[in-house]
């Protein structure tokens, strides 16, 4: 009986503890950034994405085929690595060279096939 009631006890105070703990923290969307203002432009890129060098590499863009732009943020501490075009550690790329990098978009985005296969 006694055991029964510590072990009742325990799951008592274990729940409670898990109940009280705080949400997990979630991304931030950019609706939620209403005062950011970009001056990256898509106008005239093949489609991809792209470091924002203006936000340290924080922000990158995806271009997509009618030129429009659509942000995203890297997590914590992380900033876009445009070799790569992954969110990676600052110290594994170099911000403001990223722009060239630019041109790999243009070999992964291919939209009419290859001639030999037309």
């Amino acid at each position: 009986m006694l055991r029964q009631l510590a072990v009742i006890s325990f799951i008592s105070i274990a729940a409670t503890l898990v109940l009280s703990l705080p949400s997990l923290h979630r991304s931030k969307r950019w609706e939620e950034f209403p005062n950011v203002t970009f001056t990256f432009d898509c106008t005239d890129r093949p489609i991809g994405f792209y470091a924002d060098q203006e936000f340290n590499c924080q922000i990158f863009h995806m271009c997509d085929e009618d030129g429009r732009r659509i942000p995203y943020m890297c997590a914590n501490d992380t900033g876009f690595n445009q070799e790569f075009r992954i969110c990676d550690w600052a110290y594994n790329f170099d911000c403001p060279s990223a722009d060239q990098w630019f041109y790999l978009n243009e070999l992964t985005y291919v939209t009419d096939p290859p001639k030999e296969y037309q």
